[in-house]
């Protein structure tokens, strides 16, 4: 076919990868009604296999798009893990407990649950709100980069020429998130082994014809196509870091194991105190043989992560993942496990991953194309971050390209992906710099072992508030009004710009009813103006609201009401939405107490009833407790004032008057309706 019959298709954002970044990344697009299309090289999503650990903010996430129930009723909670070391006398013992701190921080748990099932879940979203599929079996192949359109965001500087390859799923070898790999599933792959809402994904897509040309225009390109990125390598972005790679072998079985009980051929006394291992718990268990994770998974199944070799890469290339055999990855699980048994007749899913710490200098080119995941950074399975961090990434990047690409942000918000992700993309190569290693280190004699294990013990603790997401530490920029510190202001200590909003359950003004505010802040595009509003009942604190109010509903001589400053996006009439959390006690004030604009009417449906909630206790519900402005470090009396951003981030704090610090907060990055360009 000749270059000129080559269609040409144009749209707002094209999307290489359709993995847990690629998919996050959709979402966003799906939701602010922005044009999009999302191609990927696979026939199918994934099933079986790959990653499976949760972390606390990830599960927030999940909540504020909507599923998080459906990861509860799916997933194995996990926040405790067993470190069991070998004695002096060879025998396997319980060193240590170790529960996560986090558990109390959030009402979302670190759970275990199959990327596939993730992937149902954030398709049906994407589903909910808009057209967009993924185009299965199609790959990228030329790209093209006209700088000179860089600035002109209403132009389509990126061209790539794409093609449909062939239907047949390959699913016994194929690259994957983490680095290269060989996959296995030995016990086959049917509909019996998924759930019946994956069954119409299980056959590649009809009517793709090998061979398909198309050439697509587009304004923004983000590449989430994992560690081998071919969007990474057309901007010429390297990968740097470690020469020393770490070879993993990783399995999905139903175990046959009296990993629960006492060996029957001795009586190990020591152990009588410590209690006895267990299979279905989360374990490292390490001896003078070796360190495996023990990953209690959905299905009966347990993820078994075992060491197997450590290369230089530098002196000694690739390694053969070919000679690692699924018989030698059971012996070795079978000689760390010892005096215990091990064995398994099913086996859902095998691999062998191959990677070290590397990242690459930047996540973006110019301010068009953005780098998300695994195509940034890998690391080994043994963090248990590489995908909450991907679909993070994805989040973060969604958001403010979609907002750009309907224009109502200014472009300069692209720049602070690179600024908060990369950052913590670093913190997690060192975590799994310290991590990792203690898996590999296996020349420890075994009076050595416990040390081990304490020193695993402290790292997981050191690193927890970064693992879970509890702390993100995103630095001051346009969209994170940032003093000096890391405390919030003095009106609210604990709320701090850059950082995640603490949840709170709370009960709504209007029925007494009660929701966690990880739902209450949907993911939905709209920045929330929370106005901590205090208690009420003082007549001066009730007069600070009255006036807050007559701001929101009237403006002042500085500034029109924000409803009608800025440009709406998707199908809301505003991009500021209003949410009143107040802390009287929830039964001696009403609704109608609070000003009109905070309870906002419509003609057609009525009030909004779901705008005023109350941090206050509930009887029936004992998680609903009315501690939300302790932990927010704000006084019940006088209360505060915020912006969340759409990703739940704190962007801006301060006191009920500062509306014209507010204000020039968001005209830093917001289209004015009246002006084409209002940034400071």
């Amino acid at each position: 076919m000749s270059e000129h019959k080559i269609p040409v298709s144009k749209t707002d954002v094209l999307i290489v990868g359709a993995g847990p970044a690629g998919l996050m990344t959709a979402y966003w697009m799906a939701r602010c009604g922005v044009r999009a299309r999302v191609i990927d090289k696979r026939p199918t999503k994934v099933f079986l296999g790959k990653a499976d650990g949760l972390r606390m903010r990830t599960l927030e996430i999940f909540d504020s798009m909507g599923f998080q129930h459906r990861v509860m009723q799916e997933g194995h909670v996990a926040v405790e893990a067993n470190f069991w070391v070998s004695d002096k006398k060879n025998n396997l013992v319980r060193e240590a407990i170790m529960t996560s701190k986090a558990a109390n921080k959030s009402p979302h748990h670190s759970m275990l649950l199959t990327q596939g099932r993730l992937e149902r879940f954030i398709l049906d979203t994407i589903r909910q709100y808009s057209d967009l599929e993924v185009e299965r079996s199609t790959s990228a192949e030329t790209f093209e980069y006209d700088e000179a359109l860089e600035d002109d965001h209403n132009a389509y500087p990126i061209t790539v020429k794409v093609q449909t390859v062939s239907t047949e799923a390959d699913d016994l070898t194929e690259k994957t998130t983490n680095g290269s790999e060989a996959e296995h599933m030995p016990s086959g792959l049917d509909k019996s082994k998924l759930s019946p809402d994956d069954w119409n994904d299980f056959s590649p897509q009809d009517g793709i014809l090998p061979g398909k040309t198309e050439i697509i225009k587009a304004r923004y390109l983000i590449g989430c196509d994992g560690a081998h990125s071919w969007t990474r390598k057309q901007v010429n972005i390297p990968m740097e870091g470690s020469s020393t790679d770490h070879i993993w072998g990783v399995i999905d079985v139903v175990p046959i194991s009296n990993f629960r009980s006492y060996p029957e051929s001795r009586t190990i006394q020591a152990m009588t105190d410590k209690g006895v291992a267990d299979i279905r718990r989360l374990s490292i268990v390490t001896n003078t043989a070796g360190t495996i994770l023990v990953i209690p998974r959905e299905r009966r199944l347990v993820r078994l992560y075992v060491p197997v070799q450590t290369i230089e890469a530098v002196t000694s290339g690739r390694f053969d993942r070919s000679t690692v055999t699924l018989d030698m990855i059971r012996m070795s699980v079978q000689n760390i496990l010892c005096p215990y048994t091990f064995d398994f007749e099913i086996c859902d899913w095998w691999t062998v991953y191959q990677v070290g710490q590397r990242i690459a200098p930047t996540f973006i080119k110019g301010n068009r194309v953005f780098l998300a995941g695994d195509a940034v950074h890998t690391h080994s399975p043994k963090a248990g971050l590489g995908m909450n961090m991907s679909m993070q990434d994805g989040f973060n990047i969604g958001w403010k390209v979609a907002l750009v690409a309907a224009g109502v942000a200014n472009p300069l918000i692209l720049s602070t992906y690179n600024d908060e992700r990369h950052r913590l993309a670093e913190m997690l190569l060192d975590f799994d710099r310290h991590w990792s290693g203690h898996f590999t280190n296996n020349t420890l004699a075994p009076e050595e072992a416990s040390t081990k294990a304490e020193k695993m013990r402290r790292i997981a603790e050191l690193f927890e508030d970064f693992a879970d997401g509890a702390r993100s530490f995103y630095g001051a920029s346009p969209l994170v009004w940032k003093t000096e510190g890391e405390a919030g202001p003095p009106c609210a200590l604990s709320l701090i710009p850059g950082e995640r909003f603490p949840a709170a359950k709370l009960r709504k003004q209007a029925d007494g009813n009660v929701q966690w505010t990880t739902r209450l802040m949907e993911s939905d595009g709209r920045f929330r103006l929370v106005i901590l509003a205090g208690d009420i009942r003082d007549p001066t604190q009730r007069g600070r609201v009255e006036s807050l109010g007559r701001f929101l509903q009237d403006g002042n001589k500085a500034s029109a009401k924000l409803e009608d400053r800025y440009l709406p996006t998707g199908p809301f009439d505003s991009l500021i939405d209003v949410l009143t959390i107040h802390s009287s006690p929830w039964r001696s004030v009403e609704y109608f107490d609070f000003p009109e604009s905070l309870r906002s009417f419509d003609p057609r449906t009525g009030w909004v009833y779901d705008s005023i909630w109350c941090d206050d206790s509930c009887s029936w519900d004992r998680e609903c407790d009315g501690t939300g402005y302790g932990q927010w470090g704000v006084d019940r009396v006088h209360g505060a004032m915020l912006i969340v951003r759409p990703d739940q981030y704190i962007g801006w704090v301060g006191e009920l008057d500062a509306v014209d610090e507010m204000t020039r907060y968001l005209d830093g990055f917001l289209m004015a309706k009246n002006e084409s360009n209002n940034c400071r």
